[in-house]
Formats: structure tokens, C-alpha cells, sequence
């Protein structure tokens, strides 16, 4: 789910002066209450793979977003500017934990459903990419899709979070009827049409990883208890929305609510990397470090080499 700036509406209000003083104010915040490792401390390299995974080796094609394309990670191949993918991305961290596995990663930072069948950031569309594998003698065993968070702006709402407060223009009834009402049925048809171009291979939607600390884990003084619950529930209204379409389209289910447990957002040992708002950080807020990386990568390994 690729972060944006929500800046700009509330900058048309308060002023050019204004915003930059209550950047500023929340800069010093936020260093204030994230956990002490940096950035580059959090994320830097690429973890050690685990131990190997007993099996047969598998050719693994990976669509969707930034939380696929291991967005926060860099460095990111060259072929693809501004997808942001990593070498750190779970999708190739299965491809190390599964031995003599083939991983060829199409997803892309920012990637909304649309971009599985149209072109988006100077690539092909995902789906069209994805056949044209196939074409090239590329025969997948399990294609992998984790998409729909940029469809619903979850990264937007987090940033209202830390700007003022949650949902302050009113988005949180926007979102939550656009997830009841149109991301059910552009999920499905982003399913199915990666069922039909994956040429018999398994498809698996993943779902996201509970980011939204606990009560008592929450070390941030910018999320409130409110807060805190309500990006929680809109977190978890996507996966329930994912879970209900993969079934409609006769494709698996992997949750992932739990693989980033006491190490999610705003708490002492995070593997996500701290909120941002403007610079260097801000593509990599909220997304998971090579660490939660790892983590993401040892459920889906599990799941693809021990479920049939």
C-alpha cells in the first residue's frame, strides 16, 4: 500500500507558513516517540535466509502493490523506476527459503487493482505480464497477488492520522463504503483475471499483515486509542473483503494478520518503518522492513510447500 502525503488539502486552509510550522511540530514528534533504531538500521540488507524448506522447488510470480515489491528496502531493480522492487521483497525471500525456487516479481509500489490490466509506471500491466511469461516458456507454479489497499487510500488515512487526526475530512464513511460496496467486486474480477492468465498455476491472494499496534504495545503519542481502532478495522475490512472474493473466485486465502505480532507499527521492536510525511521516508512509511519482510516470507513459504 503505497504511502502518500495528505498535506495538500489542509495546506490550502492553513497556508504554505502554516503547514511548514506543523510539519515541523510533527517531525519533532515523531522522532520523539518511534522506536530508537533508524531507518537504515531497520530495514538495511537483506536477512539471512532461514533454514530451507523441504520440497520441491517452485517457479513463484508475484503481483501487486509495494507490500509485495518490498517498497522501504532499496536498493530496487533498475528495469522497473518507481515500482521500488527489492531484493528483500518476500515474494524472492520464498524463492531463497523454498531451495531452487524461480521467483520473477511484476508487482509495483503504488499499484492499484487497475494495474493488473492496464499499463502503470512505464510497465506493462501485471496481468499482460504475467502471460507474457507464459509465452516465453515461464510456467508458474503459484502466482501470488496482495492488492487493494491504494484502491482504498489506507495510506492516505494514515497520514490524516498523524496530520490532525484520523479520517479528519471525513474519508473513514468514504472508505468504508467504497470496501463495502465497489472493492468486493474489483477484487474478484482482479482475481479472476489473474486466474485465467496464470495457466493452471495456484493462485493465492495474501492478505495484509495487522500493521495497528495493541493498546499496550502502542509507543506512538500521535495514535490514539480511537485512532488505533479504527485504521485496525479498516485493516481488517480489506482482508474480509480479499477473503470473500478469493472464495467468489475460486482461489486461495492466506492470512497474514498475525506475522508482524509484536513487531507492528509504533512499538519497541518495530519491523515497520516509522510513519513520515515528507522526504526521504515517506515511500517506505508504514511498509514493512526486511525483517517484516522475512516474516511475511516464512508464512507464505509455510503455506505453499505444506497446504495442497
Amino acid at each position: 500500500m503505497q504511502f502518500r502525503s495528505a498535506v495538500t488539502g489542509r495546506a490550502r486552509r492553513r497556508g504554505v507558513a502554516g503547514v511548514a510550522g506543523l510539519l515541523a511540530a510533527l517531525a519533532a514528534l515523531l522522532a520523539a516517540c518511534q522506536p530508537p533504531a533508524t531507518m537504515a538500521q531497520a530495514g538495511a540488507g537483506t536477512p539471512s535466509p532461514r533454514q530451507p524448506i523441504s520440497g520441491q522447488p517452485i517457479t513463484l510470480v508475484a503481483l501487486g502493490d509495494s507490500f509485495s515489491a518490498g517498497a522501504g528496502n532499496a536498493p530496487y531493480d533498475a528495469d522497473a523506476p518507481g515500482c521500488d522492487r527489492s531484493a528483500s521483497a518476500w515474494p524472492r525471500l520464498v524463492g531463497q527459503e523454498i531451495t531452487g525456487s524461480t521467483v520473477r516479481l511484476l508487482a509495483c509500489a503504488g499499484a492499484k487493482t487497475s494495474a493488473l490490466t492496464g499499463p502503470f509506471k512505464g510497465q506493462a500491466a501485471q496481468v499482460t505480464a504475467l502471460r507474457s511469461l507464459l509465452s516465453a516458456g515461464v510456467h508458474p507454479d503459484v502466482v501470488t497477488i496482495m492488492i487493494g489497499g491504494n484502491d482504498v487510500g489506507f495510506g492516505s488515512t494514515l497520514a490524516s492520522c498523524v496530520l490532525w487526526r484520523c479520517f479528519w475530512t471525513g474519508h473513514d464513511n468514504t472508505s468504508l463504503d467504497f470496501v463495502d460496496n465497489q472493492l468486493p467486486g474489483l477484487l474478484r474480477t482482479a482475481y479472476q483475471n489473474v486466474k485465467a492468465a496464470a495457466g493452471g498455476a495456484r493462485v493465492v491472494v495474501v492478505g495484509y499483515p495487522d500493521l495497528i499496534p495493541s493498546r499496550s504495545d502502542n509507543i506512538c503519542r500521535w495514535l490514539d486509542t480511537t485512532e488505533r481502532v479504527q485504521l485496525s478495522g479498516l485493516n481488517d475490512a480489506i482482508n474480509r473483503v480479499a477473503r470473500r472474493a478469493a472464495a467468489k473466485a475460486d482461489v486461495d486465502y492466506l492470512s497474514i494478520d498475525r506475522a508482524l505480532n509484536g513487531h507492528r507499527l509504533c512499538t519497541k521492536d518495530a519491523w515497520i518503518y516509522p510513519v513520515a510525511l515528507t522526504g526521504a521516508g515517506l515511500n517506505a512509511s508504514g511498509h514493512p522492513t526486511a525483517l517484516g519482510q522475512r516474516a511475511i516470507a516464512d508464512a507464505v513459504a509455510t503455506y505453499v510447500t505444506k497446504s495442497k
